[in-house]
């Protein structure tokens, strides 16, 4: 798909075959004839608000491809055209990805603009006198932001973080109150695992469906579970702006929280050890390998999440282990000392593990492997 192809390897066929399939113009797409000096309204607009895709060389019948696609006569130069337009009129400047695809015959050319969401806004045009918003109204796409838009657009960063974390409080104070009332204390190892756009401030969703529609899209299958977690073994309830489910077995020795909201935020928790009796010796352990195939499974099912809302903007993922002092993890090579699994007394990790990493939606489709791998690099610790 354009939106998340690497951007060297789409093709002047790729671009041909995404026209057929007849896509109305979006706030996160849209089509043009030729280059022109409208291109930099388009390309701001999109910045401030999710990014998307500018196709160049299309033109449109109410707002869909008209076909066939003639594309524009290629010449050398194209791409520094477009960023010198970028250059001379945006501030301050964007720097989308382009790719110039060639037909077969060498004499026609489509272009792909993709833009991504900006932690820069506002972005300006003429003269820095006019900053635009994209919008979802196909006869006028870009709209002047109010000066309400472009006050939040100037503090966008701040604002934004702040709702993003509140989602986080409201989530862990859920659940700390449902084990409370299930009468349980997380004494030993819980994973984290969150999600969410970098700068949260628009509903991707109708609350209604998350429950009944969307966390069913997003299941992933790995060989040991399914994810979300919670999709069989509890029902999703209502809270503010979202959903959640609590999990607990009747031995109350496991758990497994997730709550997911119309802002695009997804949090998982559960434990992830267990208890192992060794010559006597009552050992808790975990297996670090559980923890990668957790961490994938959940990427996986983000990115069919992120798709499912329309969202191919900036991500960001949090992961955090807590409680780790009296875990083993039994696939890693005991400390220096021990010789046997079985003689392991206690741990010598840190007692917690915490990791954030600011991804884009194509980062998160095609290189999840590269992400789960980074995630074993170092990274900050606290004792």
């Amino acid at each position: 798909m354009l939106y998340t192809k690497s951007i060297e390897k789409i093709t002047y066929q790729d671009i041909l075959d995404f026209c057929n399939e007849r896509y109305r113009e979006s706030i996160h797409l849209d089509y043009k004839v030729k280059i022109d000096s409208s291109l930099a309204k388009n390309i701001a607009a999109m910045a401030n608000t999710w990014g998307g895709l500018i196709l160049i060389g299309v033109d449109e019948v109410d707002s869909k491809p008209k076909l066939p696609v003639e594309g524009l006569e290629y010449r050398e130069h194209l791409r520094e055209q477009i960023n010198n337009l970028i250059l001379g009129n945006i501030m301050p400047p964007i720097f989308p990805e382009i790719q110039v695809c060639q037909s077969e015959e060498g004499n026609r050319a489509l272009i792909v603009v993709r833009v991504f969401q900006s932690d820069l806004t506002p972005h300006a045009i003429r003269g820095n006198t006019r900053v635009y918003i994209r919008t979802d109204t196909s006869n006028e796409p870009e709209e002047l932001a109010s000066v309400d838009r472009i006050l939040w657009l100037i503090e966008k960063r701040r604002k934004s973080v702040e709702l993003k974390n509140d989602f986080y409080e409201r989530a862990d104070k859920r659940f700390s109150i449902l084990c409370r009332k299930g009468g349980i204390s997380v004494e030993h190892m819980d994973a984290f695992f969150g999600m969410s756009p970098l700068y949260p401030f628009e509903i991707l969703a109708d609350y209604r469906k998350l429950a009944k529609e969307i966390v069913e899209r997003i299941k992933s299958d790995g060989w040991s579970s399914t994810f979300p977690m919670n999709l069989y073994n509890s029902r999703f309830e209502p809270t503010q702006n979202g959903v959640y489910s609590f999990f607990l077995k009747e031995s109350k020795d496991y758990f497994s929280y997730e709550e997911v909201n119309h802002y695009g935020f997804f949090y998982h928790r559960e434990e992830m050890y267990f208890r192992q009796e060794i010559n006597g010796v009552l050992i808790q352990n975990s297996l670090l390998s559980d923890i990668l195939i957790r961490l994938d499974l959940f990427l996986e099912s983000m990115s069919k999440f992120y798709n499912v809302l329309g969202y191919w903007g900036i991500l960001e993922l949090r992961v955090h282990l807590g409680k780790l002092s009296e875990v083993v993890f039994r696939d890693l090579p005991p400390p220096r000392g021990y010789m046997r699994f079985d003689e392991i007394k206690a741990s010598p990790v840190d007692n917690m593990l915490e990791f954030s990493k600011t991804i884009s939606y194509a980062e998160l489709k095609n290189n999840r492997k590269e992400l789960v791998v980074d995630w074993t690099a170092p990274h900050e610790l606290e004792s």
